[in-house]
């Protein structure tokens, strides 16, 4: 069965008017939160997920709310490549590198650090060993189905990441409230920084 791209967009966003230009895309309630309250919304629509259209400097965004893991596939599926400048992903991931620490930002496509897909958050421990055996620096939900949409649509994409979880040494509940602050303070960071991050992908 033929996709109806905008009737599936409206489903999910609430509108059928398809993205164009430079989109962002995350998973995380506490970012899409953080950048509605950061820019000035011009525009908000929500059906499954959620959508706003900020104003970034001079520059018009589309931010789109999805849940985490593979519903990306759904989102990247149904998006018109030929009107799109740049997709960035903007979510959390768990560190096997141990010169990562909680609340380090990485930005894997730009700094050539291994990034594997997982499924779910809790690993088996013969898992995590053999992951890291394999040299694998980071964990996370997304960056691998964005990549290769980007590839195979010719496409910009970045994923800017926030260490979230060590899984070796500090999984995600044990992380303390210091640990916590450091990944709020780092959803700030990002955020203030999404003109730069913008213009680094064009």
């Amino acid at each position: 069965m033929e996709v109806n791209k905008k009737k599936v967009f409206a489903t999910f966003f609430g509108t059928p008017e398809l993205p164009n230009g430079s989109v962002i895309i995350t998973p995380i309630n506490k970012i899409y939160k953080k950048i509605k309250s950061k820019y000035s919304v011009i525009e908000e629509t929500k059906g499954w997920w959620q959508r706003i259209r900020v104003k970034i400097n001079s520059r018009i965004v589309l931010i789109l709310k999805i849940p985490p893991g593979s519903h990306i596939k759904d989102c990247l599926k149904i998006i018109d490549s030929e009107k799109i400048q740049t997709i960035i992903l903007l979510g959390f991931c768990g560190s096997l590198n141990e010169n990562l620490k909680i609340g380090n930002v990485v930005m894997p496509q730009k700094e050539k650090y291994k990034v594997v897909n997982v499924s779910q958050m809790i690993l088996e421990t013969s898992i995590l060993q053999k992951l890291k055996k394999e040299k694998v620096d980071l964990l996370d939900m997304e960056t691998y189905f964005l990549d290769e949409w980007g590839k195979v649509n010719h496409v910009p994409v970045i994923s800017v990441l926030i260490v979230t979880d060590l899984p070796n040494s500090l999984p995600f509940f044990f992380c303390t409230k210091n640990d916590l602050q450091k990944i709020d303070r780092s959803i700030t960071e990002i955020v203030d920084k999404l003109k730069e991050y913008l213009t680094n992908t064009n």
